[in-house]
C-alpha cells in the first residue's frame, strides 16, 4: 500500500487524541471527567462529546456509562500519555533547538503529536537532550547551526546537496509570505 494511504490507519484521529488528553487532564485536575466537563474543556457540544465517546469506547480506549464519569482504559491512558509526551518533545525540539516561536511550535506539535511514531519521538527526545547538554560537540553543532544562513545562496545545478536543482526554501518561504498576506501579518 502506498505510504500516503496509511495516514488514516493511525490508532486515533486528531480529534480522538484530544478527547483522550482532555479526559486525562480532567481526571488529574478534578478527579473525574464527565461529558459536560469534556465539552467545556474542548469547547464543543455535549452531543459531540457523547458521539466521540461512543467511538472511543468502541475502540476500547475509554469506558463510560450514560450520565457517569468517563474512565480511560489502560490502552486509552497509555495513548493519552504517549500523545502528550510526543507533543512536549516536538515542542521542545522546535523551540529550543530550531528556534521556532512558541506559538508556531505549539500549533505544529499539536498537529503532529499523534502521528509521529514512538520511535521518532524517542529519537527527537534523545537529540534534543544531547543538543541541550554541555557536551562540546553539542555546543559546536548548535553554534554552527545558528550561524548557518537562513537563505540559500546558489542554486545552479548540483550546487546544493539538499535542494539540488530547485530551491526548496523558496517554495516554503513563498507559502509563509502567502500566509502572512492572508492574515495581515
Amino acid at each position: 500500500m502506498d505510504l500516503w494511504k496509511r495516514f488514516g490507519e493511525k490508532e486515533v484521529s486528531h480529534s480522538m487524541a484530544h478527547y483522550l488528553q482532555a479526559v486525562a487532564s480532567l481526571k488529574t485536575e478534578k478527579g473525574h471527567a464527565r461529558v459536560g466537563d469534556i465539552a467545556t474543556h474542548l469547547g464543543v457540544s455535549k452531543s459531540g462529546v457523547t458521539s466521540m465517546l461512543r467511538s472511543l469506547q468502541t475502540r476500547g480506549l475509554i469506558s463510560h456509562e450514560k450520565y457517569g464519569c468517563v474512565e480511560l482504559t489502560v490502552s486509552g491512558q497509555r495513548l493519552a500519555e504517549r500523545t502528550e509526551s510526543s507533543r512536549l518533545v516536538i515542542t521542545r525540539f522546535l523551540t529550543e533547538i530550531l528556534g521556532v516561536s512558541e506559538a508556531i511550535a505549539s500549533e505544529d506539535a499539536c498537529m503532529i503529536e499523534h502521528l509521529v511514531s514512538p520511535e521518532v519521538s524517542v529519537e527527537l527526545l534523545r537529540l534534543t537532550s544531547f543538543l541541550r547538554s554541555e557536551h562540546p560537540a553539542a555546543r559546536a553543532l548548535l553554534q554552527a547551526y545558528r550561524a548557518t544562513p537562513h537563505e540559500c545562496t546558489d542554486h545552479s545545478p548540483d550546487a546544493c546537496a539538499v535542494c539540488q536543482t530547485s530551491c526548496l526554501r523558496d517554495s516554503l518561504v513563498r507559502d509563509i509570505g502567502d500566509s502572512a498576506e492572508r492574515t495581515g501579518v
